[in-house]
């Protein structure tokens, strides 16, 4: 099972079957709306049955998967076979079957990961599994690390990173500057696997971007909301909500300033979880424009550290890499990787001059036996029966090996870094947690 996989001491896996979930920023708790809808939650690997809350993944006698829940006391799934009600799937276990009421059925299974995070809703472009699994390697991650994540969108990348680093004093933090972007990400994060994923996970979601979470993680900023001023320092609050200014630099109008007020309502900076000097052991960038935080990330990195950055052309590659020329002299390049998946198709077909007539090879699949007519007159009529293309005779079986022409997903490159500065005297004189 994944708790085991990485090495979950029992303790910790106890405490992730209760289905409270809270982390060192909040203190709001995630519970059942009814008792009866959503009982006390136990991960699928203690228990597997399905309960109301779960969402899981339907599979046809096509081969087609679907996702489907949160499983709802009277929900229900229609589909071009019948509807599949959710109190039918209610307490069964993985590979049992549920029927419509024309007859479909369906298989049951828990998504994996890669399922899960290519299907769930979303309100982002997600990172693709063939770059999230490649993207974890390059972090070199562990279970109990400490990662820094900037760009959650629909958590996809988040789940990953924290299925690698899950265990005793493991830590996730992960920054997102839309706000509804980040509650979609938390919320598919906690209906994964009866939120497996979930303990650990800090979200922040601040109009100010990276850079003042940042300041909040470095102890700059305290929590308010500060605007320019050219004043002494002393002037009103109301003075300097008149002069604060938009991203061109100048005045905002009032319909501006409640813009940005009703905005950063929606905010999540809670004060820093960390003690002060603490430092990442990676940190995963999926940012439209890297280079204005590298400078102010470095401090945060652990020496000789990973970082990697998502990035989706190689203009922004090689923008990274003259940039670095001029001013990254705390970080070396590593690797710069394209990564792609080449799906195979490999399967039985029918050789035709070896058939002679034995079977139809129309089409594939588990199909009723094909009845055809003879061409002879009708008083002599005969029928014959064929068998479906799944039941050719073994001396007209071939085989078909080849590549899908489409790619697996949206190709990018993956850039990673490493801190290769030595601690500077400040860092050297706090003890690093």
């Amino acid at each position: 099972m994944l708790l085991c996989r990485t090495g979950i001491a029992p303790t910790l896996a106890t405490r992730l079957t209760v289905r409270t979930l809270t982390t060192a920023t909040t203190t709001t708790t995630t519970t059942p709306t009814t008792e009866s809808e959503e009982p006390p939650r136990v991960l699928p690997h203690v228990d597997p049955r399905f309960q109301y809350g779960d969402v899981i993944i339907i599979h046809d006698s096509k081969g087609e998967r679907r996702l489907i829940g949160p499983l709802r006391k009277g929900g229900f799934k229609d589909n071009n076979v019948g509807r599949l009600n959710h109190d039918s799937m209610i307490g069964k276990t993985p590979l049992s079957t549920v029927e419509t009421q024309l007859g479909a059925k369906f298989s049951l299974h828990w998504p994996s990961l890669d399922e899960y995070s290519t299907r769930v809703k979303r309100q982002a472009s997600i990172m693709y599994p063939k770059d999230a699994t490649t993207a974890v390697h390059l972090l070199d991650l562990f279970p109990g690390a400490h990662v820094l994540e900037a760009g959650t969108g629909n958590g996809s990348m988040t789940m990953y990173i924290q299925r690698a680093i899950l265990g005793p004093g493991s830590h996730l933090d992960t920054v997102d500057i839309r706000n509804n972007h980040s509650l979609q990400a938390e919320h598919n994060i906690e209906r994964f696997w009866r939120g497996m994923y979930r303990p650990g996970i800090t979200f922040w979601r601040s109009v100010g971007g990276l850079q003042r979470v940042i300041k909040r993680l470095t102890g700059e900023d305290q929590g308010q909301n500060r605007y320019p001023s050219t004043g002494s320092g002393s002037s009103s609050a109301q003075e300097q909500e008149a002069i604060a200014l938009n991203k061109d630099g100048k005045p905002m109008t009032a319909l501006e300033l409640k813009r940005k007020e009703l905005t950063e309502a929606n905010e999540v900076l809670p004060p820093n979880p960390h003690p002060k000097g603490h430092q990442y052991d990676a940190i995963s960038l999926d940012l439209p424009d890297t280079l204005t935080v590298l400078d102010d990330l470095l401090p945060l990195l652990k020496p000789d550290r990973p970082m990697c950055l998502y990035m989706v052309n190689m203009s922004q590659v090689l923008e990274l890499v003259q940039w670095m020329r001029k001013n990254g002299a705390g970080y070396s390049v590593e690797k710069v990787l394209e990564v792609g998946w080449k799906e195979w198709s490999v399967r039985s077909a029918a050789v035709r001059s070896k058939v002679k007539g034995r079977v139809h090879v129309g089409g594939f699949g588990d199909v009723s036996p094909l009845r055809q007519s003879s061409s002879t007159p009708s008083g002599d009529a005969q029928e014959a029966a064929t068998t479906a293309a799944d039941h050719i005779p073994d001396d007209a079986v071939g085989w078909v090996c080849r590549p899908l022409h489409m790619p697996i997903g949206h190709t990018g490159f993956l850039v990673q870094l490493r801190r290769n500065s030595a601690p500077s005297p400040e860092e050297s004189n706090t003890p690093i947690a």
